[in-house]
């Protein structure tokens, strides 16, 4: 069985959404400083990095990740890649409506995993990039409204850092539909079982 990660890798120089705060890493324990092991303390926005957005991110009251079963977090998966596309529309996934049909976790592959890789990667481009909310590939209302009557769906991802605003959150959120941000998908098959625990 072949795995393949689909996470972002924790860093310092990693893509946050814009205006949340930065990635810090802090080594606390150090062999080479005479201690018994090495110890780094991580802190991070809970929203930074690939990351599951609950109906509690959203909606008072609502679930938190930890109050659902891991078997929500173990689907058969359907990619579609839309490189490119900055609004992720209802005609762009309608042709692929039977396959979602089967599938507990839809994923979506814009392309915009190569920007993250390289902002984390590439000093020179950190430098010059200044990443905006309107920059981040996003989904329309009414095709966030037209996935969430699917009901098959336990699982939506997307390779940008947000699936949209609050209203195309509680599209999902509202219909139990779990959102997966930040996925980096470029190696990911077209169907495969997707493990996504919390």
């Amino acid at each position: 069985m072949k795995i393949i990660d689909l996470s972002q890798i924790v860093s310092e120089t990693s893509l946050v959404y814009p205006g949340g705060p930065e990635v810090e890493l802090t080594q606390v324990e150090s062999m080479e400083r005479g201690a018994r092991h090495n110890g780094e303390v991580i802190k991070a926005d809970v929203h930074a990095l690939t990351h599951i957005d609950a109906p509690g991110h959203q909606i008072r009251g609502g679930k938190m990740v930890q109050d659902y079963p891991l078997e929500k977090f173990a689907q058969q998966a359907f990619l579609i890649k839309l490189d490119g596309k900055k609004e992720i529309k209802k005609e762009d996934l309608e042709p692929y409506q039977d396959k979602i049909k089967k599938a507990g976790a839809l994923l979506i592959r814009t392309g915009f995993d190569k920007i993250i890789e390289r902002y984390e990667k590439d000093a020179d481009f950190r430098q010059k990039t200044k990443i905006s909310v309107n920059d981040l590939p996003q989904f329309s209302q009414d095709c966030a409204e037209w996935l969430s009557s699917f009901d098959n769906l336990e699982l939506v991802g997307v390779d940008s850092l947000t699936v949209g605003n609050k209203i195309i959150h509680n599209a999902f959120l509202q219909k139990d539909i779990l959102l997966v941000e930040g996925l980096f998908l470029e190696k990911a098959p077209e169907n495969f079982v997707l493990y996504c625990f919390p």
